[in-house]
């Protein structure tokens, strides 16, 4: 029996805009099983190209091979993808990676929002094992994958604006204790709407490193990262993922090894953290597709104008309505915010733009005194 759900595939008609996309899986290679590899990395990028299309991806069965029919794919869409192509596959130490290319007909109707860029920070990545930089004296990994993971991000992104990285403490970010009122203000401060933070949970090697002229093969060191994405307005969690790749580590055992050079990215290990920071730019890449856009008012400039934080960056432009929404937070026990939004009667438009602002005034004038800082501003 068929698995897969199409709702509108066969309804688009041949003038929808169709939008060109590439997608990276991968998969840790274990017990020299490729072909395993392969399956499970071509459903990671199929999961990823589905998610831009505006699918909600229930499960994706066994692949043969790398070989993916539509009979495999247990998918709720409301997009549909054309001329699914392999572009490059292969494999950097333990990881396969496939990269997919296909033609992509979003779902106008669920996925309105993927036309604006959506500003996100980076949280300085928290590792949690310290004594495990040791081997390698790579007690600077963190800010290396910050920084590494904000130039993949630049590159990559088609959904988000990412911010600079900001000159916050290190290990700032301590996932699992919920800080919200730290994450709305770090949001507040650089005028994020999402925030992404790393923790590093393993960097161990498996077996003792011994000196090369004893040593016959590399040791395997790991790589584990969780990946948390908060929506900053909202105060919620809505990504969390978990993962865990190896590669050798091909140096000796007490080189030093600075984790911001590229002997250290261009090693087997160092390939394989930046595949996987990839995959996780990519993830959250299309997780956001299908978010709001949403800003605040953050200046009063006179009895009827208003700035907010979202501007030219964020494809806005002069003349565009935006939904208003007055916002409240009422902090409970152990800080954990219960948050109310009430849809204003009035839109307002924007009468200036800049590149990271804009200035808008009521489209119903006598609904100027109840617009207040604070309030949000959305695209759907």
């Amino acid at each position: 029996m068929k698995q897969i759900i199409l709702l509108v595939g066969m309804l688009i008609s041949m003038s929808t805009q169709a939008i060109w996309y590439e997608a990276k899986g991968q998969a840790t290679i274990v017990n020299n099983d490729f072909e395993q590899a392969k399956s499970l990395a071509t459903q990671d990028a199929v999961k990823q190209l589905l998610l831009y299309s505006g699918a909600s991806v229930t499960s994706i069965s066994k692949v043969s091979g790398g070989q993916l029919t539509l009979d495999q794919i247990e998918v709720v869409s409301k997009g549909s993808l054309h001329n699914l192509t392999v572009l490059d596959d292969g494999n950097h130490g333990q990881q396969y990676y496939i990269i997919l290319q296909a033609d992509v007909f979003p779902a106008t109707s669920q996925c309105k929002a993927s036309g604006y860029s959506k500003n996100m920070l980076l949280l300085p990545p928290f590792l949690k094992q310290q004594h495990q930089a040791r081997v390698g004296q790579l007690q600077e990994l963190s800010p290396a994958v910050e920084q590494r993971t904000y130039d993949i991000a630049r590159q990559v992104g088609n959904q988000f604006n990412v911010k600079p990285p900001p000159k916050l403490p290190l290990n700032y970010y301590k996932p699992g204790e919920h800080n919200y009122k730290g994450i709305k203000d770090v949001a507040d401060r650089y005028g994020a709407q999402y925030l992404l933070g790393l923790e590093i949970e393993n960097i161990s090697l498996d077996q003792v490193h011994k000196p090369k002229f004893i040593n016959l093969s590399y040791p395997q060191r790991y790589f584990v990262v969780n990946a948390r994405v908060y929506n900053a307005i909202d105060l919620e969690e809505i990504y969390n993922k978990r993962f865990s790749v190896n590669a050798p580590w091909e140096f000796d055992a007490r080189e030093v090894v600075s984790p911001h050079s590229a002997e250290f990215w261009l090693s087997a290990y160092g390939e394989t953290v930046n595949a996987t920071l990839q995959q996780v730019v990519t993830e959250v890449d299309a997780l956001l597709a299908c978010q709001p856009l949403q800003g605040s008012v953050v200046k009063v400039l006179g009895p009827d104008r208003w700035q907010i934080n979202l501007g030219k960056a964020n494809q806005l432009n002069r003349g565009m309505l935006l939904n208003l929404i007055h916002q409240n937070y009422h902090w409970g026990n152990w800080d954990i915010p219960r948050q109310e939004q009430i849809m204003a009667d009035s839109m307002v438009r924007i009468e200036q733009v800049y590149q990271e602002s804009a200035i808008v005034v009521a489209v119903d004038p006598s609904m100027t005194a109840n617009i207040q800082l604070g309030d949000l501003v959305s695209k759907q």
